[in-house]
């Protein structure tokens, strides 16, 4: 027997997304243009999987304030170079910090924050390279924007991971330096080519872990906060300020949730919005609710009932291995997502960035060859489709009222268009677990994909040619770029175990392995045209869109009641099915 899922034609869920409407929690970190040698050109699947909603964060230079990589640091993560062939990591490695460290904006940041100057801070800004980005990511390239999708970056204020894990040493003089790209991207943005500003700021990354804040002492972060974004909305009172990015996002009552709300409260400082991250090794994707609820009941508590909730990065596993980035482009991690993104209707998440959207480390999209012509590469991955069944839904963004079941391996979402005459239906069946998040543990089946690396056939002395300079560095010789930003790299302070208090929720798999069937009530027609698509292992990689199964399932009409039934949506599936009524 299918398990069951029942939804009314006639009312709307106004406890789900926006009052009813489709939270656009489809974004991601990452751009859709190569970040460097051997990553891909990604405009064609960024638009069809109708990605909106970008988070310009380990970009590897490219936004990032002060970055300071070293080859040799022992704390490194080195997630860049995970997949480059072994013989090749030192060259990687050397390719990597040069190329993140000379395309950081300010060159002269930390030097000029340990003299206490500001203009020699200042000093050569280095702003082209980011600028280029920002231009050719926010004017979408027409011929493949057939949708007119408008992107909106948010700017992630700090370094990329590897980029130097000690603070600021100077926070007035960090502060004046983020007004100066306010003022570049948020009031004159026009004069660089930008066709609309930054609105979003994000005050650093994930400052409750080391690599990226080396202090225990939660206060600096606070005060770094409130001088930052109080210079922001001074350049531009419109824009939206919010941090921290937290990595422990259930953590209520910590320094980084309730202590920073706090804070923020007693002194008045600004908070549009709050930050914070969705991994979990429960290998469960319905713990994005209790995460959700935490920062929702801890915002309320202290009166920041109009601030945002934005979840910036989410992933199935926060733990960088070849192992890992195979299973993050599966068919099982596919039904990850949309069950993610189906739940994340149903807690205060606002807007959300999936880490990450492009070819890099965790990346939606890989190198492996297409199985019927083994040269070329498939156009895009499991997971990458899965977005784009997403946004399908997001073309009929009214929810449907039904009966709410997350007890299953099923999750299902029904949505209709503003006339009600087209229906979306979204069924991922995600079986838990913890397995999945865990790199250590191989992916079933055991190939691993071919991915994309960082080709480091060239230093960063070749990479001076016409085309690599337009490509990666804005038309700049990357070798007039001298950065000082070199600092002292203390040892780690002791990091506090915090445990997150998430737990697998327990589930009965007995129906949901036999498939899925959906009543809508109220219909309101005789006739309907349907037609289904599936992702499953094994399925094609030719299109964004996943292969057509309308000849798996039935559908019928009787008493004013549809009812479908789809025998085929086993375990690591994710379905679409779309439904034009006849009302004639």
């Amino acid at each position: 027997m299918t398990k069951i899922f029942s939804f009314n034609k006639n009312r709307r869920d106004l406890s789900a997304g926006h009052n009813s409407l489709l939270k656009e929690v489809n974004g991601v970190n990452g751009l859709p243009k190569s970040l460097a040698p051997g990553f891909p050109d990604l405009d064609d699947q960024f638009n069809q999987m109708g990605v909106k909603h970008l988070r310009l964060h380990d970009g590897f230079g490219i936004g990032d304030m002060d970055n300071y990589f070293q080859v040799d640091r022992k704390n490194n993560q080195n997630q860049m170079i995970v997949n480059v062939p072994e013989e090749n990591h030192p060259a990687a490695k050397k390719l990597v910090a040069d190329i993140a460290n000379v395309r950081s904006i300010f060159p002269n940041a930390a030097i000029g924050m340990r003299n206490h100057d500001v203009n020699l801070a200042l000093k050569e800004a280095n702003y082209e390279m980011t600028d280029a980005y920002l231009r050719d990511v926010l004017n979408n390239q027409a011929d493949l924007n057939p949708d007119n999708i408008q992107r909106q970056i948010m700017f992630r204020i700090g370094r990329s991971l590897d980029g130097g894990y000690e603070i600021p040493e100077d926070f007035d003089i960090y502060a004046k330096l983020v007004k100066a790209l306010v003022n570049r991207y948020a009031v004159n943005y026009a004069n660089i080519g930008m066709p609309k500003k930054i609105i979003y700021w994000e005050v650093w990354n994930e400052p409750d872990l080391l690599f990226f804040w080396n202090s225990d002492d939660p206060q600096k972060y606070y005060a770094l906060y409130e001088k930052v974004v109080r210079v922001i909305k001074a350049v531009d009172p419109d824009a939206k300020v919010g941090g921290a990015g937290i990595s422990f996002s259930n953590n209520a009552g910590g320094d980084y949730i309730d202590g920073f709300f706090r804070y923020c409260k007693n002194n008045n400082v600004p908070l549009d919005f709050f930050s914070w991250h969705g991994y979990v090794d429960t290998g469960d994707p319905q713990n994005i609710i209790d995460m959700g609820n935490t920062i929702q009941k801890s915002l309320r508590t202290y009166g920041f009932t109009k601030t945002e909730s934005i979840c910036t990065e989410w992933n199935s596993s926060p733990f960088g291995s070849r192992n890992t980035f195979t299973k993050v482009q599966s068919a099982k991690n596919a039904a990850y997502i949309a069950s993610s993104l189906i739940y994340m209707q149903y807690t205060k998440v606002d807007l959300a960035h999936y880490y990450r959207g492009d070819g890099l480390s965790f990346g939606l999209f890989n190198d492996q060859p297409n199985p019927k012509n083994p040269n070329i590469r498939n156009f895009c991955t499991y997971s990458a489709q899965s977005f784009g069944l997403f946004a399908k839904m997001l073309k009929t963004p009214y929810i449907l009222s039904g009966h709410k079941d997350f007890s299953t391996g099923l999750t299902v979402l029904a949505t209709e268009n503003e006339s009600g005459n087209r229906i979306n239906i979204l069924a991922a069946n995600y079986k838990v677990d913890k397995s999945f998040s865990d790199g250590n543990v191989a992916p079933v089946p055991a190939d691993l994909y071919r991915q994309y690396y960082f080709d480091s056939s060239r230093s960063l002395d070749q990479l001076t040619d016409t085309y690599s300079k337009n490509k990666w560095f804005g038309g700049i010789d990357p070798t007039t770029i001298h950065p000082n930003n070199a600092v002292v790299q203390n040892d780690p302070v002791q990091q506090i175990p915090i445990d997150t208090l998430l737990r697998p929720k327990s589930r009965d798999y007995t129906h949901s392995d036999q498939g899925v069937t959906v009543v809508i009530d109220n219909i309101g027609c005789k006739k309907v045209r349907v037609k289904a698509y599936r992702i499953q292992e094994g399925g094609s990689l030719e299109r964004m869109r996943p292969p057509e199964i309308t000849n798996q399932i039935t559908v019928s009409i009787s008493n004013n009641k549809l009812t479908l039934v789809d025998k085929m949506a086993k375990p690591s599936t994710v379905t679409l099915y779309s439904l034009e009524l006849n009302h004639h």
